[in-house]
This record gives C-alpha cells, sequence and structure tokens, in this order.
C-alpha cells in the first residue's frame, strides 16, 4: 500500500464518525417509527465515507479499487433504506415484508457480487486507470452496463421514496410539515448532488462528494428530531386510518354519488367499494324520512343526523348516520361525509330500558290510583265525622290526620310528576304561552300579570310549564299579599337570566338556599324541589335574589344557544 494525503481525507474521515454518530442515535430510539431504516441509513453513509477516506488516501490502485469495493455495500444500501424509510414515515410499514425486502435487495447484491469480481467480466467497470491531479493520484474507472443499471435503479427507487413524502407534504400542516421539510432537505441535497456527479463523471470528474451531501442530510434529520419531534411523533396514514376505523364512512359528490367509503361502511351497504364508486346514495339506504339525511332543498352546510334500521346477516341492527358537508376553500360545498356508527347495543338497552321503565310506571300508576282512592275514602270519613263532632279536643285531632292524609295525597302526586321527570326528549317551549295557562290562577286571586314584552323559547323538558306553575303557586301561598305578578328577562355573557317577581313579602336571608331543599317548607316542601330537578335536566339553574319585604325574585339562567327570542 502507497499512501498520499489528499485534502479529501479529513472531511470523509469526519463524515464517516459523524453518521456513525446519527446511526447508534437512531439504533437507540428504534422503538420510534422510521428509526431502525434511519439507523440503516447512516449506517451505509458511515460505510461509503470511511470507504471514501481510504481511497482517497491511497495512492496506489489495488488499494483504491479496495477501497471502491468497501464502499459499495453502503453504496447499493442507501437508496433502499431511503425508500424502507418513507415506508414507515408514511404509514406503509405494513410494505416491509420479507418478500418485498428480498425483491428490493435483490439488484444491491448483485451489484456488491458484480464490483467484487469486475475482474471476471468487467460488467461493472469496463477498464481502470490512474490518473495524477497535481500531486495526488486517483482511479480513473470508465463504468460497465451493469453499473448504469444499478444507478437507473437507484434514482427509481430514491425517486419513489421522494414522492411519498411529497404526497404527505402536500396534504400535512403544522409540526408534520417541518418534519417533512427536514427529510426533503436531507434526501434531496445528496439525490441532487449525486446526479451532478455521474454527470461531471464523464468529463472526468473522479471525487463522488456524496458522501458529505450525506453529512448535511444527517444533520438535517437531527434537526427534525429535535425541534419537529421527528421520528417521535409521525403522522397516520390517511387510508390506514379510516380502515380501521369501527364507523363507517361514506364520500359523496353534490350529486349524491358516492365517491368512496371504507371497510365498515362496505360492509354495513353489503356493497364493495369498487361497485359502490358512482351509485346515487339514496338507493343504498332504503329507510323512511330519507330529505332528513339526503335533503334537497335544505342547508347543505347543517349537520343531517338520522337512525337506520338494517338486517346484516340475519341480525336486525341499528345505526345512526351523521351527513356533514365537505366545504372548499371559498366556503362551497364540494361534497359530504356520512359517518355511520353501529348503535344496535344502545338500541337493544334503551328498548329494554323502555319496556321496563314502563312495567313499573304502569306499576307504580295502578298502585297510586288505588291509594289515592284510599285516600279519598278517610278525607270523607274525616269530613264526616268532622261536622259530628263537638268535643274541641277532638276537632284538633281531626284537623291534624286531615293535614296528614293531605300531605299524603300531594306526596303520591309528587310521586307522579317526579316519575315524568326527564322521560320525554326536550323541546322548545314557550314562555308567554305557559303564563297563557297560568293567567286563570292568578285571576282568581285577583293578581296582576305584567307579560314579557318579547316571547322567550326555552329548550327544555317538557314539564317546564310545572316550574312556572310552582312559582306562581308559591306567591299565592306564602306571598301574604300578592297583588302583581312580572316576567321579564335580561341578557347576560353566558346566555340570557328569566326574571320572575312578585311583590309579597319575600323570602328570608336565612332560608333563601334552604327553600330548594327537598322536604323544607310550611306545606309538602317539594314545589321548588320538583322545578330545580326539572330545569337541572337541560342545564339551566335557578336561584331566589329578592329583597325581604319586596317581594321575591327567582332568577332563572339560561345558557346560550337554549332559548330564542320572538318579538
Amino acid at each position: 500500500m502507497i499512501w498520499q494525503y489528499s485534502p479529501y481525507f479529513i472531511p470523509f474521515l469526519t463524515c464517516g464518525c459523524i453518521t456513525l454518530i446519527l446511526a447508534a442515535t437512531g439504533w437507540r430510539n428504534r422503538s420510534y417509527v422510521g428509526a431502525k431504516s434511519f439507523a440503516l441509513l447512516m449506517l451505509a453513509v458511515a460505510l461509503w465515507s470511511f470507504g471514501a477516506a481510504l481511497e482517497v488516501a491511497s495512492a496506489d490502485l489495488a488499494t483504491q479499487m479496495l477501497a471502491v469495493t468497501l464502499q459499495y455495500p453502503g453504496i447499493v444500501t442507501v437508496p433502499v433504506a431511503w425508500l424502507l424509510f418513507s415506508f414507515e414515515y408514511s404509514g406503509r410499514e405494513h410494505w416491509i415484508t420479507p418478500h418485498n425486502l428480498f425483491l428490493l435487495f435483490v439488484v444491491p447484491v448483485i451489484s456488491f457480487v458484480l464490483v467484487a469480481t469486475n475482474p471476471l467480466h468487467h460488467l461493472f467497470y469496463s477498464s481502470v486507470s490512474e490518473q495524477v491531479v497535481g500531486s495526488l493520484v486517483y482511479a480513473d474507472i470508465s463504468y460497465g452496463p451493469f453499473f448504469w443499471f444499478n444507478v437507473v435503479y437507484a434514482y427509481l427507487i430514491i425517486y419513489i421514496a421522494i414522492m411519498i413524502i411529497l404526497q404527505r407534504f402536500v396534504f400535512a400542516s403544522g409540526l408534520y410539515r417541518g418534519q417533512m421539510m427536514a427529510i426533503l432537505i436531507a434526501v434531496l441535497i445528496p439525490f441532487f448532488v449525486n446526479i451532478a456527479y455521474a454527470v461531471r463523471q464523464i468529463h472526468g470528474i473522479v471525487i463522488d462528494p456524496t458522501p458529505l451531501a450525506f453529512l448535511i442530510s444527517g444533520f438535517a434529520v437531527l434537526i427534525g428530531m429535535v425541534r419537529y419531534q421527528l421520528l417521535d411523533i409521525t403522522p397516520m396514514a390517511q387510508d390506514q386510518v379510516l380502515a380501521n376505523m369501527s364507523d363507517g364512512m361514506i364520500v359523496l359528490d353534490v350529486q349524491n354519488r358516492i365517491t368512496s367509503l371504507n371497510a365498515p361502511a362496505e360492509r354495513i351497504l353489503g356493497l364493495p367499494l369498487k361497485k359502490a364508486v358512482g351509485v346515487p346514495v339514496e338507493t343504498l339506504f332504503p329507510c323512511p324520512a330519507q330529505e332528513a339525511v339526503f335533503p334537497v332543498t335544505s342547508d347543505l352546510r347543517a349537520e343531517q343526523i338520522h337512525e337506520m334500521e338494517r338486517e346484516i346477516g340475519g341480525r336486525q341492527c341499528y345505526f345512526e348516520l351523521r351527513c356533514n358537508p365537505i366545504l372548499s376553500r371559498e366556503n362551497e360545498v364540494k361534497g359530504r361525509i356520512i359517518m355511520i356508527r353501529d348503535i344496535t347495543s344502545q338500541k337493544i338497552a334503551e328498548n329494554a330500558l323502555a319496556l321496563a321503565r314502563k312495567k313499573i310506571n304502569l306499576l307504580s300508576s295502578i298502585t297510586r290510583h288505588d291509594i289515592l282512592n284510599q285516600v279519598t275514602v278517610l278525607l270523607l270519613n274525616i269530613d264526616t265525622f268532622k261536622d259530628t263532632a263537638e268535643d274541641p279536643a277532638i276537632r284538633e285531632l281531626i284537623r291534624v290526620q286531615e293535614n296528614a292524609v293531605e300531605n299524603i295525597r300531594h306526596q303520591i302526586e309528587f310521586a307522579r310528576d317526579y316519575e315524568t321527570l326527564g322521560a320525554k326528549a326536550p323541546q322548545w317551549m314557550s314562555v308567554s304561552e305557559i303564563f297563557g295557562h297560568l293567567l286563570s290562577i292568578m285571576g282568581t286571586y285577583s293578581i296582576t300579570f305584567i307579560p314579557l314584552m318579547e316571547d322567550i323559547e326555552v329548550f327544555a323538558d317538557p314539564l317546564l310549564e310545572r316550574v312556572f306553575y310552582n312559582l306562581v303557586d308559591n306567591s299565592i301561598q306564602h306571598g301574604g299579599h300578592v297583588t302583581t305578578i312580572s316576567i321579564r328577562y335580561e341578557k347576560t355573557p353566558e346566555g340570557i337570566t328569566i326574571l320572575y317577581e312578585d311583590n309579597g313579602v319575600g323570602v328570608s336571608p336565612e332560608i333563601k338556599k334552604k327553600i330548594f331543599d327537598r322536604g323544607f317548607g310550611t306545606h309538602t316542601g317539594l314545589g321548588l324541589f320538583l322545578a330545580r330537578e326539572i330545569l337541572e335536566i337541560t342545564g339551566l339553574s335557578i336561584s331566589e335574589t329578592g329583597v325581604p319585604g319586596i317581594g321575591v325574585r327567582f332568577e332563572i339562567r339560561v345558557p346560550e344557544g337554549q332559548y330564542r327570542i320572538r318579538s
């Protein structure tokens, strides 16, 4: 061996050491996505760099060709490592199978064998001679046909890797876009440097700077790891995510024709993707109220929700369909997405619960009816006995018994009301209409009513009317001298507050918070408790903030989105 000092020796040696460290870093983080292929890539570059350092440091042709032979395992591995990295990063790791790895490494292995045995066939190098540049001696290699075949193969693999990363880059944003920018810099710089070297090689340029370009690649990936969490957080492949969804997904164009659907949707529809594309979706949903799911005249930007029954495999299944628009950047409807969720288990549980509740309600209704009949008999007997009793002590005892029986009757009626609490779905209810039903009660007690200037509709439990009835009844029973009841509202940052006020005696400060407790009060102590329970079903709340001696002031707070103000 004859040695020479070359200015390229230290850069190549440094590049080999740094990429070897990067390979070790990738291997230590091999649990991350793409870390193993990155380690393989850096190891290949390190082998290439150390071989290049040996090549430029030797002055005899035999040692230089030995160095070239030692470089080629790294040279031919680099393109494959890039492709494997792109597979892993883009979520296509399922493509990395033993069969595919064998196919990918066939040409690299053949290339290395041909390089090692080139003196026997000259397929990789047609000729090799010494070339003196200044005081340095380099190997002047004329390449054979298989060299160019290997070059085309390597460039094709790198091109595929670039296209895979670019495909993800176009649809990425934020963190992932930074990651992919680092990867593209890492792959494109050595790619173009190598192309430039291959072209200049024809004109006699003999130093291949590609390993030095890979040093930039390593640092680009390292920056991506530090700043953009590259190899730590990676984007999931969209097709893989859609295929593994438990919900069905159907993509429609503006004419309601299917353009795509995932595997669960194929199972639900009983139709494969190839046959479903282009089919009007209405023909695949033989269910009533199709206009609710596929509206023609309504706002296409609004979410549509509908339930559908379908028999699959001899089993009746229930599905919830949610249809949402696909909007362009100009906010134009370009199509729609239908998400199909299997709610069979939920529906079965709901039906079973409804049936059980129906039976319990029937039993309660019969029992309550029988008890009330007996209470009525008791009250009639007490009333009759009261008229015949002359002893004041006996009359007082009868009065206590009568009050106890009346309380029993009120409590049974409360149980009836509480039983229906939340049984029906919330709905929009007019406050003015509710008080319209209560005018006759207030008129009986000569109470003047001051109504709302604007009608308010509240989205609440249908028992909302019972809430205002209890407030009016509370004013009549406990207000003392109530002559006026008013209803108005105030807007707040959280929504609105409905204010119910009277001009009675009000509520003393020490019992303001207790009046909504179950059993508190001089009567049954259940009216205001029930009112609070009814309101809380839909997120409304109530409190009393009146001034004692001036009147009560009940504040019902209605959140944003649960009220509508109408003229």
